[in-house]
This record gives structure tokens, sequence and C-alpha cells, in this order.
């Protein structure tokens, strides 16, 4: 919801309070509120979100709220964001001070404590962006370029890029009211084009965005009560699996398999980027061309010549690996306990990663697309989620052992699902540095049954601040766009 943010935030200073209506595919989905307030020198721009999505038969709620703080000069102050993307909410405060950023997150009674230096890169406040879009669209500036922070997405400035296309009538709120239309993209998603029609001071009328085939976000001005109607989002799980040529027998004992993966042309989607499939220990990719590549998945590889060349290449882990997050916080003392119940004993280090998986397993006893994504500590205390949840808490417990871990998003080939046989679903699963190589474990599956060739991996993520959002939006070009040929299966 970054883009949204950004796109809606630009309000004009005189305006107090703005409502929008989110829409997906033309369905209501949620609410977004925009305020600013001055007191005692003090500028505070507060932006809430609310908006719901369906997995299936199953409507998930995500709620944010950033309230962002500055003098009157445009020098920041303090920063808080408050996500409830699964049962329990998580509250993040940044303080800025004149060499540090510091960033307390709190989740269920829990507090992790950071300090990162300042960017080096100049950044722009809300209302500072607010001062430079009136001023150089006053000037007819056909380009605008500035770097702001968004709380929201980590304390990484990211760089915002207004093209004019434009003058244009739009219809708001039953009117039809003159605007000028923007071309929008931003560093954090590279590619994504944002058209936006804003009034003469910059402040969003209506954003449109696809961030994948099949789903449009319409953000649109909008009172409160108009706003606020009953969500009705579309469904956003099924509509993405992807059925073979033909089925994997026995898919969860496959050690060996090769796909062949064409990719739909689209002008209007995110352009697809040779990272948007991964190369590991046990995974090849070798592209054709930048719409055909097959994938090779050999559980074998790891103990063969290229394997092991391929472990050796590799680099060693960064420290952001093994590092405590908001979302994989392995110093809560709940994700502790469940580490030494899991670990009664001293066990090599392969072992432990295999038992923690077996124990998050079991552990995770309500499993269902009920959550939107839990943080470990979150899953510590609950018991409950889906692939992301067993993913997250396995990569927590694992740095909790100084394993150096992360999680990974793909897909996984399943007989039955919500109705549909016989299909690739997107799935997140753990990676654990063992021996000098990425070791794939995925807490999802029973028994013995850790990984197997029926998975195909796309991106990685440690979750370190500023990065996750990065990391999982390059697998969005394949979303809704994938074929998959099977070569080869046993």
């Amino acid at each position: 919801m970054t883009v949204i943010f950004l796109a809606s935030s630009m309000a004009s200073a005189q305006s107090h309070e703005r409502w929008y209506s989110l829409l997906m595919s033309g369905q209501p989905a949620g609410w977004s509120r925009q305020a600013m307030t001055q007191e005692d020198g003090v500028l505070t721009s507060v932006t809430e979100t609310e908006f719901a999505m369906r997995r299936g038969a199953v409507q998930i709620k995500i709620a944010m709220a950033t309230r962002f703080k500055e003098t009157l000069g445009g020098k920041p102050l303090e920063a808080v964001v408050s996500q409830t993307l699964g049962k329990l909410a998580m509250k993040q405060t940044f303080v800025f001070t004149e060499h540090e950023i510091q960033i307390r997150s709190e989740q269920g009674g829990r507090t992790l404590r950071q300090q990162l230096p300042l960017p080096k890169q100049t950044w722009l406040t809300p209302g500072s962006v607010e001062k430079l879009l009136k001023k150089q669209i006053a000037q007819g500036v056909k380009q605008i370029k500035f770097w702001t922070l968004e709380p929201s997405s980590g304390p990484v400035p990211l760089e915002v890029t207004m093209n004019y296309v434009g003058r244009e009538n739009v219809q708001v709120m039953g009117k039809v009211v003159p605007s000028i239309v923007w071309d929008t993209q931003m560093s954090i998603m590279p590619g994504l084009v944002t058209r936006s029609w804003t009034d003469e001071q910059g402040g969003a009328l209506k954003t449109t965005l696809s961030p994948m085939p099949g789903m449009d976000l319409t953000v649109v001005l909008a009172d409160k009560q108009l706003a606020t109607q009953q969500a009705n989002p579309p469904e956003l799980l099924v509509s993405t699996m992807i059925q073979p040529d033909r089925p994997l027998l026995k898919p969860r004992t496959l050690r060996r398999a090769t796909y062949d993966l064409s990719i739909t042309a689209d002008d209007k989607a995110l352009p697809v980027t040779r990272q948007a499939l991964l190369t590991t220990s046990v995974q090849t990719v070798q592209w054709k061309d930048d719409h055909h590549v097959r994938v090779k998945v050999d559980l074998a590889r790891p103990t063969s010549k290229a394997g092991k060349q391929a472990a050796i290449q590799g680099a060693a882990p960064e420290a952001s690996y093994l590092r405590a997050t908001p979302i994989l916080n392995h110093e809560d003392p709940v994700v502790m306990k469940l580490i030494q119940k899991a670990l009664p004993a001293k066990l090599p280090a392969a072992q432990q990663a295999e038992r923690l998986r077996q124990f998050v397993h079991q552990f995770i006893e309500t499993k269902d697309l009920s959550v939107g994504f839990a943080t470990a500590s979150e899953v510590a205390q609950t018991a409950q989620g889906d692939c992301s949840e067993h993913g997250v808490l396995l990569a927590a417990m694992l740095r909790g052992i100084e394993i150096p871990s992360r999680v990974v998003s793909g897909l996984i080939y399943v007989d039955r699902f919500l109705g549909q046989e016989g299909v690739f679903g997107y799935h997140m699963w753990t990676q654990a540095w063992l021996n000098g190589r990425w070791v794939d474990l995925d807490a999802t599956l029973p028994g013995s049954s850790g990984f197997d060739a029926a998975h195909i991996a796309l991106g990685v993520s440690s979750t370190d601040e500023g990065q996750t959002m990065n990391d999982l939006v390059r697998m969005l070009p394949l979303i809704g766009r994938l074929k998959i040929k099977v070569i080869e299966a046993r």
C-alpha cells in the first residue's frame, strides 16, 4: 500500500482531512483517511488505511496508520506506524535524532529496539513534499523528482518520479472536476506506473495502478460515508493458481523435476527481470529469452560437482540473516521458549534445523488462511496461520540458535486446494545456511518430507528493515502471467 499512501498523501495543506475509497477490480475494498494539523510549531501528517481481501471464502482485513511529526522547516521528528496484518497489531516508533534513527517495535507486549544510522540520501518529509509539489506545479514543471521516506516500508528513502501526462476532467463524488494527470514511478517498485489525477496543489483526486494482471487498484476522493461502505473485495488466491500441462504424480516424493515456464506478454504489467527466479544449490534457471525460462530442481545437486561449485561461489550470509527483525524477532521470550522446547538436547546444526522444521509443523495447530501476514512473535503466541506463518516462525527459531535464515517466496504443486486439483500455488518456506549452502526447509510439510522438487523458488528476503517490500515485489510481474509445462518429474 506504499504507492497508495504516497499518491493520496499529497493533499493541500489547507485541507484538514480527506477521505478516499479503495476499489479492487471495481469492487469496494476499503478506505483511506488523510489529515494534516499544525500546533506549537509541529506539523503532523496522518494517514489511516483499512482494506479487505479474500482468499478463497475467507475475508482478511488489513489496517495501517502512520502519524508523522516534523518541524515547520521540514525537519523530521518522529513517526509512528501501526499495522495489523495478522491477529496482533504491530507498532513501530521512529525517532529522528541528529545522528541516527531510533526504532522501537512493539507487539503483544514485546519490544524490539534498534538504532540505525541516518540515510545518506537526502529526503523530504510529507510537509516538504507538499511544498515542493505546489511550487513546481505552479511553475509548470513537467517532471517532478524527489526522495522521501515512508515509515511503513522501513527507514530507507525511496525516489519518486512524477511525469506530466496532460490535463483532463475526472469524475469525483458525482462531479466532473479539472485535473492534472501524472504517471508516477517509485524506486521501491521499479517498473510499476501509477496514474494519478491531482488538483493544482498536487492533492490526489484519483489514483489507479495494476500491480499484476487481473488486479486493478483505484483510490478515489470520497466522503466518509461513501469511503467506509461495506467492503466486498475480489478473491485473490484461487485466481492466481497455475495448472500445468500435466499433473505431477506423488509430488511430495519428487527428487528431480524440470519445468518450462512461459510468461505471457502484457504491456501494462510490470517488466520481468532475470532476478524474478532464484538460482539455489538445488535449482538452476536458464533463460531462453525474456518470456521463456527452463527451471531444473534436483535435490541431489548439492552433492554433485555443479552443486558444490555453486555453494563455494555463493557468498557467506550477511549479518542481516542472523539479526532480530520485527518480523523475525527471535529475541522474543515466547520464541526462545519454543526453541528450548523443540531442542532439549544439543545436536549437529543440520539435525537442529530439521527438528525445528518438524516442531513448527506440529506447533501451528490451526492451519488456515485467516491471517494476513503474522510475525514470528505473533505465531509463537497464536499457533495459527498458513505457509507464511510457518516460514517466518521457523526462520526466527533458526536465528535463535545462530543459524542464518531467510524466507523464500515461490510456487508449490498441490494435488488439491480450495476446490482446485493439480495446481501450482504461491507459497512461502524457509532456507537455512548449513554446511556452506542454503538448505530449503518447508515447515508446512509433515513428517520427514522437508522439501521436494515440486517447489519452484522465485525470491528471498532477510526481512531486514526496508528490504522486505523490495525483496517480495520481484515476483509480482509473474503473478497471473505464468504457464508451466512439465518436462521431467521423478
